[in-house]
């Protein structure tokens, strides 16, 4: 099996459409920063060979296939400067079975491979136990979807596959020494560490010591597992104490005492923990998630799925991965509950709406927060979209509203039966003027040849504006001595048919 075949093997996804990037610059952190794309075609072994050659395009792959399974998963780790080095030697310390690779922004995509598909659901859990154990909590997690509604346009968000140019580039797989491996040496280690899905089910990540308050924010977790050092004592004790009034409400006073002496490092004297402990008492306090120590490793996803986490007893819904489908308009896709839902700008912004598509789509009714609340959420949504490679997808112009418009346009102009003079325009047919080169129409008979057609996404008023973007010009005509209000565009060139006739031989019998 060639390199090529074997790679595009094991780094199999959706088949239906893949990922590009283009990168446009860098960033004062080192990130790079371009335009992510959706090409809507399978790959070839032609395209993987031009991955790896470096002479082709870089490919990107939606873990998540049509049966919302996923033979590889990916934890995201977006630190920069990174000491690969370091993560390699805590993953092996952990005996966690996976391969690390260097990005091309020079953070690390630490893959998780199975031999077979497994359900997209359970590889995204186990990354998000293992994410959390390696204290990379808030770090991105592929497949980002469990589910994709196809039909309706959702692939997903893409990672780009390393390998890119495998001879001289710089996604390579590290090495337990630190060191680059070869294209081959990385088929070896993936032979090493890939996973039956038996395997994968069975895989037990040990949480305990990294992880005390498992129902809590991942925040005070991480910082629990490292002990909160002087600087930050006294405002990671108030959250830890927010945490501990909702968790033990009958006996958080004590255990303030408790959480104070394991896991703050020195621990805060007895009056100034009781200084807290006052402030507490007076009322039932959030997070203070934008303040130190705690903002530092926010991770609100995670934490609005957690039983004492933020916004968990007011929004009971856990809504993620915002995408963006660049047509006009836009569409967007939210997973809700890990369930995809298509929206319009009007559902995203209006909440409302929100909820009329999640019952419409998902049978599932979210409870209302208040509007600062939403447009919060709605905010950081779209925040982390910006910053996620792939989330936002330029769409192909025949995909878009415009798209739709121009095409139906040119077949009301050249496929349809066209009037042969202009009188015959009173025929409700297109007539061109062929020493002009325009086309001439009544657009109210255009009209009712895009309603026969179910295209309601345009009203006359902008209809006319797109006509008038072609040089399209609202005149008038004479017409059997009666001035007709048309329209005239640019004509279109005539449709080419080649169809050859069938050659029967040379027989004088009917061929049927």
């Amino acid at each position: 099996m060639s390199d090529a075949k074997r790679f595009s093997a094991i780094f199999d996804g959706l088949k239906l459409a893949y990922g590009t990037y283009r990168v446009d610059k860098q960033q004062s952190n080192g990130k790079n920063t371009g335009k992510a794309s959706i090409v809507r075609e399978p790959r070839t072994t032609e395209l993987w060979e031009g991955h790896l050659s470096g002479k082709g395009t870089a490919i990107g792959i939606i873990p998540i296939n049509e049966n919302n399974s996923c033979k590889w998963g990916c934890i995201d780790v977006d630190t920069y400067p990174l000491d690969h080095k370091k993560l390699v030697d805590k993953i092996r310390a952990a005996k966690i079975p996976m391969v690390v690779c260097r990005s091309k922004s020079g953070g690390a995509h630490c893959f998780l491979f199975t031999k077979d598909w497994v359900s997209a659901k359970e590889m995204q859990s186990v990354l998000t136990h293992i994410a959390a154990a390696l204290s990379y909590a808030g770090s991105e997690i592929f497949p980002k979807q469990i589910k994709l509604e196809l039909d309706r346009g959702d692939t997903g968000n893409f990672l780009n596959t390393p390998y890119y140019d495998a001879e001289d580039g710089l996604r390579y797989a590290i090495l337990d020494d630190g060191s680059a491996a070869t294209l081959s040496e990385f088929f070896d280690v993936y032979d090493k560490y890939a996973l039956t899905p038996e395997e994968l089910s069975s895989l037990v990540i040990d949480e305990d010591e990294a992880k005390p308050m498992k129902d809590g924010p991942p925040c005070l977790q991480h910082l629990c597992s490292q002990k909160i050092s002087e600087g930050g004592r006294n405002n990671g004790l108030f959250n830890l104490g927010v945490y501990l009034r909702k968790a033990f409400p009958d006996s958080w006073e004590t255990e303030i005492l408790n959480y104070n002496m394991l896991y703050l490092d020195p621990p805060l004297p007895l009056n100034e923990v009781n200084v807290v402990a006052k402030q507490l008492l007076k009322k039932e306090y959030a997070y203070m998630c934008k303040d130190t120590p705690i903002s530092s490793f926010c991770n609100s996803d995670l934490c609005r799925t957690r039983k004492f986490g933020i916004d968990a007893a007011i929004s009971g819904v856990v809504i993620a991965n915002l995408r963006k489908y660049n047509s006009q308009p836009p569409v967007w896709f939210l997973d809700v509950n890990g369930e995809p839902l298509e929206l319009d700008t009007d559902g995203l912004m209006n909440q409302l709406q929100f909820q009329k598509a999640c019952v419409d789509q998902l049978s599932y009714m979210p409870r209302s927060m208040s509007r600062p609340s939403w447009e919060g959420r709605i905010n950081t949504l779209l925040d982390s979209m910006q910053q996620t490679e792939g989330s936002v997808i330029e769409v192909s112009q025949d995909a878009s509203i415009a798209g739709q418009f121009y095409d139906y346009l040119e077949e009301w102009c050249v496929s349809m039966q066209s009037a042969k003079n202009r009188e015959e325009i009173l025929l409700r047919r297109p007539w061109t003027d062929e020493d002009a080169n325009r086309t001439f129409f009544r657009l109210r008979d255009f009209e009712a040849f895009l309603k026969k057609n179910r295209f309601f996404e345009y009203k006359t008023h902008k209809m006319a504006q797109r006509l008038r973007d072609i040089n399209g010009d609202a005149t008038s005509i004479k017409i059997k001595g009666k001035a007709i209000r048309v329209w005239s565009i640019p004509a279109h060139s005539p449709a080419v048919s080649d169809i050859k006739t069938p050659d029967f031989g040379a027989t004088n019998e009917a061929p049927f």
